[in-house]
């Protein structure tokens, strides 16, 4: 994709900045390796790139910001996550004779700062695919103190209070457990 790559010719000795944009069209093919494959792109996810030639390795250094939807894992509200991370990258060119990546870079399974590359373009995509899934929420939360559903009426507590959380003694199977008692009846 012509958003995020860089030509090889472009980076020299002398700083240069690069601005590369993910938008909803490179958002849309690349959604389902997430999380959360129905997760939206709220604001383009943006690498803002420092880029310099030290011999034959390349350098880059900047931040990524861009903002996704998501659903509260808590209250399934949609909410606004931004992202915000600092790239360091160092590219060192791959050994004579071995199979060029696709893009052009080949990352670290173990280091995301280092990363080998080939070819006359470098395709960013494959780096920013591994900073969002690194910097993916595990838990997506709206808010730290986000109520969430109440478990016996389904009400989103941060919008109303639940009538019913006080009349009942909730345990996490006690929906299993009178489904068992109602077979048990049924069978007997």
């Amino acid at each position: 994709m012509a958003e995020l790559t860089i030509a090889l010719l472009e980076v020299g000795e002398a700083r240069r900045r690069f601005r590369l944009e993910a938008g909803p069209a490179w958002w849309q093919d690349n959604r389902g390796i997430l999380r959360d494959p129905e997760s939206g792109l709220a604001r383009p996810l943006q690498l803002d790139l420092e880029g310099y030639r030290l011999g034959e390795r390349l350098f880059f250094r900047g931040p990524l910001s861009g903002a996704v939807e998501l659903a509260c894992g808590r209250c399934l509200e949609p909410y606004v996550y931004e992202l915000s991370e600092r790239l360091e990258l160092l590219l060192e060119p791959l050994p004579p004779g071995s199979e060029p990546p696709e893009g052009g870079i080949q990352l670290d399974p173990e280091d995301l700062e280092i990363a080998r590359y080939r070819g006359d373009e470098l395709d960013f995509g494959v780096v920013l695919r591994e900073l969002l899934l690194f910097n993916w929420p595990l838990q997506p939360r709206c808010a730290e103190g986000c109520l969430g559903l109440c478990p016996s009426c389904g009400a989103n507590r941060n919008l109303e209070p639940c009538h019913c959380a006080g009349d009942v003694k909730t345990r996490p199977f006690a929906g299993l457990g009178a489904m068992l008692e109602q077979k048990r009846r049924g069978t007997s």
